[in-house]
């Protein structure tokens, strides 16, 4: 059994296509069902956020071409989107890796040096939810949880030992840059944020210190979008929300919006921006949408005085924060490399155990064949002695046994342990030498 990784994120495809394959948290649980279930797989993860979509697996040899063939079916993709300019073949999107590169791939993710914002805080939890996701719906075994629980500690080190993740942006605190760059002090600017979700949060405050003078929030359920906005006043913001349906008159009042909720499908329509501009009396309105699927309907982009930006549109934010933290990636890359080694020797030692305990199974059955034998020659031998003395031979006898047995196999048991550790080919050898048979007695 080995581990597998397919995935796409904003390093192999643009935004159009990624919120094709996109996961959203409601989706997660079936997902998880087939693939353990239709893709012969012991265990499997999924990291789904707004810059990447990503299976982690355990499984034998096959389990590649059957993740490539789930994707498929569960998107019911064609072999390229006809929607993407330049089109963009889904397998030329896709990254596979298998083994060691998975789980270095895994712990690059955690640390933040594969985020779209270097050392941003976010991918941390969202590595976390995926591991407790895993467990609450049972598609995850010691492998996976052992290999995403160090890419957790990995990625604390990363920002406790390094000041990868000091200042930090956010995607969301980009998207405010991006309109900082475009309006210049945001003092005086009405700004829309649509979601209050976790991102929606961080990118509100990050609105509020860089001196947004008011922020309407609107969102499905009202009580959460209160809730933010409850928070941002407590900052001595000028903040409130609105219900979903006030969403068209708003887009007529405010300057900026950012799109951040996390639904599956787009919220704003081409048709309601066109007749919000209506209202506007040629005011310019500028709208980021951090989503991903995307929040906005791409075709706003068309429409006269409308400023349209994507995720992807933050690239020219987010490259100088990566060309900032090229010192502390090099540090990083330090602390990772020290987890790897741990990782490796902790799943050397873990892939032995079967032969382990193979062995220790094989010298029981045969410690507890020939006691019983021993035990029944000495009652056929010794039968004029009382019960009571009988019963003292037996216990002799299987004392023996166990005392014979254990220092029999205490110097294989070591060194299979030790062999495991290094790699060693001494773990054949020692599995052909005693005949062992490892697939029951799998831990």
């Amino acid at each position: 059994m080995d581990i597998f990784l397919l995935g796409i994120s904003h390093k192999t495809a643009p935004v159009e296509l990624r919120e094709q394959l996109a996961l959203p948290p409601s989706h997660i649980p079936r997902a998880l069902h087939i693939l353990k279930s239709a893709c012969g797989l012991s265990e499997a993860v999924i990291l789904s956020t707004c810059n990447r979509a990503e299976i982690y697996a355990v499984g034998n040899g096959q389990s590649s071409a059957r993740l490539e063939r789930f994707l498929g079916r569960y998107h019911t993709l064609p072999s390229r989107k006809q929607n993407i300019h330049p089109p963009v073949p889904i397998t030329a999107a896709l990254y596979r890796s298998q083994g060691e590169a998975s789980a270095h791939h895994l712990f690059n993710v955690a640390s933040g040096v594969d985020s779209m914002v270097v050392g941003e805080s976010e991918i941390q939890g969202q590595v976390k939810t995926a591991l407790d996701t895993a467990h609450k719906h049972e598609s995850i075994g010691p492998v996976l949880d052992e290999l995403f629980r160090r890419a957790i500690a990995c990625g604390k080190r990363a920002r406790t030992e390094t000041a990868i993740g000091r200042g930090a942006q956010s995607v969301g605190a980009a998207a405010v840059e991006l309109a900082r760059q475009i309006f210049g002090p945001l003092h005086g600017h009405k700004v829309l944020l649509l979601g209050a979700g976790e991102m929606s949060a961080a990118t509100a405050r990050c609105l509020v210190s860089s001196g947004a003078s008011s922020v309407i929030v609107a969102n499905r359920t009202l009580a959460k979008g209160q809730e933010l906005a409850a928070d941002l006043r407590s900052q001595n913001a000028d903040a409130s929300a609105v219900h979903w349906k006030e969403l068209a008159a708003q887009l007529e009042k405010t300057d900026i919006v950012i799109a951040s909720t996390g639904a599956p499908h787009q919220v704003i329509t081409a048709e309601q921006v066109k007749i919000a501009m209506k209202g506007r009396r040629h005011r310019p309105l500028f709208m980021i949408d951090i989503a991903v699927p995307r929040d906005i309907d791409p075709a706003a982009h068309q429409l006269e005085d409308v400023f349209l930006f994507d995720i992807d549109d933050l690239r020219n934010v987010v490259e100088t924060n990566r060309r900032g933290r090229a010192g502390e990636i090099a540090s990083v890359e330090e602390i990772i490399a020290s987890e790897m080694d741990a990782w490796e020797r902790w799943l050397r030692a873990h892939q032995v155990r079967p032969v382990m305990s193979a062995l220790a199974h094989q010298a029981a059955a045969l410690r507890d064949t020939e006691v019983a034998n021993a035990t029944r020659n000495a009652r056929q031998k010794l039968g004029d002695l009382d019960e009571a003395s009988l019963q003292t031979v037996e216990e002799i006898l299987a004392g023996l046994g166990r005392s014979i047995t254990g220092k029999l196999i205490h110097p294989p048991l070591r060194h299979l342990r030790e062999a495991g550790e290094t790699g060693s080919s001494d773990v054949d050898a020692l599995r052909r030498a005693f005949d062992l048979e490892t697939q029951n007695h799998t831990s």
